[in-house]
This record gives C-alpha cells, structure tokens and sequence, in this order.
C-alpha cells in the first residue's frame, strides 16, 4: 500500500469537496433531491480508489481541518462582535448625551448640512405595581411548550404504549467521534 502525499490527499479531498459544492449550490434541486445526490456522489467517491479504512481516515482528517476551521471563525465572529458592541455602546452614550443637550438647550430640531436632527417624546412606559401572577386573565399572554425531556423519559418508561398523546420516532440518528 502506498502512503498517500499531503497534495494528493488535499486534490482528492478537494474534488469531493468541489462535487458536493455544485450540488450544494444547485437551485433546481429541491432539499431531498441534494440530499440524494449528495449520499450518491460520497459513496461514489469512497466506492473510487483506495480502500474505505484509508478514505474514511482521509474524511475524518478533514473533518477535524473543517472544524477547527470553524472553531477560528466563531473566535474570530466572537471578537468582532465584541468591536460592534463596544461601537453601538458608544454610539448609545453619544445619542444620550446629544438628547440631554438638546433637551437643556430647549433645541427641537437641528437641520444641519449633511444630517437632519429631531427630538422627540417616546411612548411613556409601563410600570407594574403587582407581579404578573396578580393581573387580571384579558391582560396577560400565556405560552405553552412541551417538555420534551420530561416527556422522552415518560415514553421511555411506559413498557405498554399506554401513551396516546406521544411516541417516540421509529428513526435513529447517529454521530461520529474523531480523535
């Protein structure tokens, strides 16, 4: 058996790469349709060549290069958005301090050369005086949302299927662990 070269192990993984871009990218092709030829064009590409053990090796491989990948562009998304934060909390502190000086200097409006300023009231808030519990039914919103642990735990539990209202799915997902 050969060892595979770092370029041709980056080629062969690219072309993959390239094949489930085009089918990614294809308009046409409704969600299961792209599923399909997704599934066809990896086992065609696994089928190919070298034997599973060393392609399947090859895909964890690149699995770990695309997470990592991924990993450094949360990191790098995280800090950005700590940038934009700290820009519209200064923007915040600025728009504040502009209102309070308008409204000191009794200026309504500000029509200046490249921007155009107003001021004006907002709607005056809501304060409660009792806790939400307390308030009459006409003035609350109520939501409902399953607890599906609770509920997964109870389906688990009932050996008779007495439960009508829930059923577990017939399909099982998996998941992969690459060290």
């Amino acid at each position: 058996m050969t060892s595979t070269r770092l370029w041709e192990l980056s080629e062969e993984i690219q072309q993959l790469e390239n094949a489930i871009a085009l089918i990614a990218d294809d308009k046409t092709l409704t969600e299961e349709d792209r599923e399909i030829k997704l599934q066809e064009t990896f086992n065609q590409w696994l089928s190919k060549g070298e034997s599973f053990k060393v392609k399947a090796e090859q895909v964890a491989r690149y699995i770990r290069h695309q997470e990592a990948i991924a990993e450094a562009r949360k990191i790098e998304a995280r800090r950005i958005r700590e940038l934009a934060s700290q820009a519209e909390n200064g923007a915040a502190r600025l728009r504040k301090y502009l209102i309070d000086q308008m409204i000191r200097s009794n200026v309504q409006k500000i029509d200046g050369v490249s921007t155009k300023i107003g001021l004006r009231k907002k709607q005056q808030e809501v304060l409660l005086n009792v806790s939400p519990e307390k308030l009459p039914a006409e003035y609350v919103k109520v939501t409902y949302q399953p607890d599906l642990t609770k509920i997964r735990k109870l389906l688990k539990a009932d050996a008779q299927g007495a439960i009508a209202w829930a059923s577990l799915s017939e399909s099982h997902q998996y998941s992969v662990t690459i060290r």
